[in-house]
């Protein structure tokens, strides 16, 4: 089950659009006995998927930007089966009234046991260009770790707001493992929205 950390929320509630991001993948995490040269592996590790991750990223972005409602990009990253998915499901409910659309962008690390995820999800109103209100959450899950994040709304200008967050998940027993994560989400006056940053360290 998720548990929800931490809610801020500025203005309108009515729904009248939904827009879901997902993304998982599976990494390697260190075990009890991890000798030093593992270390160096789960960095080159996690570089190589951050950047499997910024591809899909800007794959899926550009099916969205095309109108299309229901996107799925895959890649595998290992012969094991493990791979990254992200999907994008939108759907535009919007009245004459009100403009308004749902948004969620999820990461997870699938890795049995040790895995974990870092979700920002919201909704946000707009009209005639311009941004009018959003609120947000962010959720931190993972059994084996303690979790805090630091989540935060930037108005670059009326158009133009940002959503970041930035994850931390420590284990709590069998290793000292540590990771990082982020999820930045970039909201528009035009009802437009994309995932501007999806990594795990």
């Amino acid at each position: 089950m998720t548990s929800k950390l931490s809610k801020k929320s500025i203005g309108s509630t009515v729904l009248m659009g939904l827009a879901t991001i997902t993304l998982s993948l599976g990494i390697y995490a260190p075990d009890a006995k991890a000798t030093q040269s593992e270390p160096v592996a789960h960095l080159k590790e996690v570089e190589r998927i951050n950047h499997k991750l910024d591809q899909l990223t800007d794959k899926a972005n550009a099916e969205l930007k095309k109108g299309i409602d229901k996107v799925v990009v895959q890649e595998p990253i290992n012969v094991q089966g493990d791979k990254l998915e992200l999907s994008m499901n939108v759907e535009d409910i919007s009245t004459k009234a009100v403009q308004q659309k749902k948004y969620k962008a999820k990461v997870t690390n699938t890795t049995p046991v040790f895995g974990f995820a870092h979700e920002v999800s919201g909704k946000f109103t707009y009209e005639k260009g311009k941004l009018v209100s959003n609120s947000y959450d962010a959720y931190l899950t993972g059994t084996f770790y303690s979790k805090s994040h630091k989540t935060k709304q930037h108005k670059l200008d009326p158009s133009v707001w940002e959503i970041r967050s930035r994850g931390t998940f420590k284990a709590l027993k069998y290793t000292p493992v540590e990771h990082s994560s982020r999820v930045d989400v970039g909201l528009y006056g035009s009802g437009d929205y994309r995932v501007l940053k999806a990594k795990i360290n």
